[in-house]
């Protein structure tokens, strides 16, 4: 193995580094401040956009009965739902932007919005 060699080995590993950093290392801090809301449809259309910094509940109606909205803490939830096999209350707390819960007999979703996704996971893919 010459110099040039060890160079280039050292360069490609001080690469594969950087790259690693760059695009799957954690959020700057700068993100974590940013403004995040959650985004609640029924029906299709736009029922409520709220902050997540301010606590509430907010009850929203459907075709098939009321679905109730948990703010707390900086993260969402859908605490009831009249669907019979609870999809939407397993989703549990939504905290990061792109997460989201739905209700499919009720036709609600739930969606965090803000300035940046959340971490890739299996279905990125």
């Amino acid at each position: 193995m010459t110099r040039g060699d060890g160079l280039v080995v050292i360069c490609a590993c001080l690469l594969v580094g950087l790259s690693y950093v760059q695009f799957w290392g954690a959020p700057d801090a700068g993100d974590a401040s940013a403004t995040r809301e959650v985004r609640i449809l029924s029906g299709g259309t736009e029922f409520a956009r709220l902050p997540l910094d301010r606590n509430a509940l907010v009850e929203v109606p459907g075709p098939a009965g009321i679905t109730r909205v948990e703010i707390a803490d900086g993260a969402a939830r859908c605490a009831a739902s009249p669907g019979s096999q609870g999809i939407c209350q397993r989703a549990g707390w939504l905290r990061e932007a792109g997460d989201m819960a739905v209700s499919l007999p009720n036709r609600v979703l739930i969606e965090i919005l803000g300035e940046t996704k959340g971490p890739f996971d299996s279905i990125n893919y």
